[in-house]
């Protein structure tokens, strides 16, 4: 391609020399500041895919150690990705290989959708719904391309697509969610209550699930969010708070409370609760309502 656009190779030798460039393998070249992934997938000898090219777009992702590298189905002689003319051991080298032929795999990163769609070929149903999510959520993909990305995917995947909820705004929120789906518990994402703002999500009636970042919440905003939990109690709703840690490490048990109150029928308006009428002027959480939260 530098031979295409008229560089010649003396141009080449002298910027290796200086180290504007490095040479990554044979006919591949780098500025010193690629991102590593990159890299490292080039030296296995394809180009970057699914949550390897998902972590440098920025979509919400749990923990995968792996490189993704997508090669073609024909591909031999794969090396190491650390830069040494080793074979490669995908198990040693913690290598996830993606077989794909079409479209070949000419660049050195797969694009946000084809990588959401080689996602869903190697990942669960819940991490490639997840990462849907956040990706609709933060605006890297629109429904033109949900659709691309259903197009790319394995046909036995596709449905897949038609659990996104462009409401969820984290990955904790999707996971509650495909909980609440799961078991066909009614529910809403991002819903406004009038004196409180919107929150993350509202089961059923009366059940407020709110979902903290993976950040402590201190100060002002600590302050803000104990007001519109107060505020939320004072009109009849029944508000669940879930830390990152209780959703990421103690799912099991968190899932099975939530799924508990549900079925002592915490969630709906009855005899045991029914809605508060607040005056918006009451309510000590007018000051602190975000219309965008």
């Amino acid at each position: 391609m530098l031979a295409a656009l008229g560089v010649p190779h003396s141009d080449v030798r002298r910027a290796r020399a200086a180290g504007a460039v490095v040479q990554i393998r044979e006919r591949w070249f780098g500025v010193p500041d690629a991102p590593t992934d990159v890299v490292r997938a080039v030296q296995v000898g394809g180009s970057l895919t699914a949550a390897s090219v998902l972590r440098l777009e920025g979509v919400w992702l749990r923990d995968d150690p792996m490189l993704h590298v997508r090669v073609p189905r024909t591909a031999g002689r794969l090396w190491s990705p650390d830069g040494r003319r080793d074979p490669l051991d995908r198990t040693a080298h913690r290598v996830c290989l993606h077989y794909r032929s079409d479209p070949p795999p000419v660049t050195v990163r797969d694009s946000l959708t084809l990588a959401l769609a080689e996602l869903a070929a190697c990942a669960s149903r819940l991490d490639t719904v997840v990462a849907l999510d956040s990706a609709f959520s933060v605006g890297r993909i629109d429904r033109h391309g949900l659709d691309e990305v259903r197009q790319l995917m394995l046909v036995s995947r596709r449905e897949i697509v038609d659990l996104v909820d462009p409401g969820c705004r984290s990955g904790t929120e999707t996971i509650v969610r495909l909980l609440l789906r799961g078991r066909q518990v009614r529910h809403r994402t991002q819903v406004w209550i009038d004196g409180v703002g919107r929150v993350d999500l509202l089961v059923g009636d009366r059940l407020v699930i709110e979902i903290d970042g993976a950040g402590f919440h201190t100060g002002a905003e600590f302050e803000r969010d104990r007001r519109r939990d107060f505020e939320l109690v004072m009109r009849g709703y029944l508000v669940l708070r879930l830390s990152y840690s209780l959703v990421m490490s103690d799912w099991d048990t968190v899932s099975e409370g939530v799924l508990a109150l549900i079925e002592r029928g915490e969630h709906r308006w009855g005899h045991r609760a029914r809605a508060e009428p607040r005056s918006a002027k009451r309510s000590v959480a007018r000051k602190h309502i975000d219309p965008e939260r």
